[in-house]
């Protein structure tokens, strides 16, 4: 890096962008006018509570919001049952949540409710292209759907480029998929093929290819070499097992599917200014691009700057947004594949 200096600052700048990973063009980022106003505002307030759907979404997010803002302490709060919570506290007059993260699906009967406040989320310089519900959320992160191979096991050569090549019979009793995850992302193939096409595709994996269905996650199969493809899982959960020492790889196919997290300030939440000030960080740039440094769940909006993003771009693959337009549409679609993939249909 010292050599770099020697150049003109045009080649400098040029060659920072070649060798600095992505998340790393976030380190120029700052708070603007407005946020630090806010930020003083919040301090007087000292903390600020926020409910994740798991630990590893927002187990990271105190210390690295102490870095950028000191001085408030964020109170996590990890519960996949947060909606049911929030609505069952207000109904009591009771409110403790100051920030809710979620898939945007998971947020509509809380937003149906009045308990997500409206924000001005472009004053502290959010696109407003990547708000919610009329500007009661903002977009931090994507769960991106793909395949996680053993490298032991699969050659590069034999690596599936589309969905459909797992029609093939060369796949047969080597694949695995979770019943939570797999007819969720069914559910962005019917939008994107039609209902009929997509549910031929499962019917052959499940009765022709005989994919093994569980309940858990494919780590263990893929461990024993029982399966050597897991179809439909997310890229956060390669780098999870790859952290628990197995040889594993995903693969990024002809259609990306993609659910969206958001992050919402409640209504009536006891720190409004810290609420809002984390809010605004963890879907700023620096916030999008910790949650990929930190637990590889990337933004991959239009316009994004993650990694990720890049390298599917790259792959010339489609990436089908989950989008509140076609979010009743695909739940329909779930349900009816649920019963599928669990053999109830």
């Amino acid at each position: 890096m010292r050599r770099l200096w020697l150049l003109p600052t045009g080649l400098v700048a040029l060659a920072v962008s070649v060798i600095l990973p992505r998340w790393a063009a976030a380190a120029d980022w700052q708070p603007n006018a407005a946020m630090m106003a806010l930020y003083q505002k919040a301090k007087a307030e000292g903390e600020v509570s926020l409910w994740t759907p798991a630990a590893i979404e927002g187990s990271w997010v105190n210390d690295q919001f102490a870095k950028r803002f000191p001085g408030i302490t964020v109170n996590l709060t990890a519960d996949l049952q947060g909606a049911t919570k929030i609505i069952a506290e207000a109904r009591a007059g009771r409110h403790t949540v100051d920030d809710w993260t979620f898939a945007i699906a998971g947020m509509i009967e809380v937003q149906k409710r009045g308990l997500m406040a409206t924000q001005d989320w472009a004053a502290l310089g959010i696109d407003p292209k990547d708000t919610f519900f009329d500007s009661q959320a903002a977009a931090t992160h994507n769960f991106v759907y793909t395949t996680i191979y053993s490298k032991a096991a699969v050659k590069p050569a034999d690596l599936p480029k589309t969905w459909d090549d797992f029609t093939d019979p060369k796949w047969t009793g080597k694949l695995v998929a979770q019943s939570f995850l797999l007819p969720r992302m069914m559910g962005f193939f019917a939008i994107e093929w039609g209902p009929e096409r997509a549910e031929k595709w499962g019917r052959t994996l499940i009765d022709d290819r005989k994919l093994l269905v569980i309940s858990s996650p494919s780590e263990p199969y893929l461990k024993s070499g029982e399966r050597v493809m897991a179809v439909g899982e997310s890229i956060s959960l390669a780098y999870q097992y790859q952290d628990d020492g197995l040889d594993v790889a995903y693969r990024n196919l002809d259609l990306v599917p993609a659910g969206q997290f958001a992050v919402t300030t409640l209504k009536d939440a006891p720190h409004p200014n810290a609420a809002l000030l984390l809010a605004a960080w963890l879907s700023s740039d620096e916030g999008k691009a910790l949650y990929e440094k930190l637990i590889h769940e990337a933004d991959i909006r239009p316009g994004s700057k993650s990694e990720l993003a890049a390298e599917i771009r790259k792959s010339g693959a489609k990436i089908i947004l989950e989008d509140l337009n076609t979010m009743a549409q695909r739940a329909k679609y779930y349900e009816g594949f649920s019963k599928l993939v669990r053999g109830q249909n």
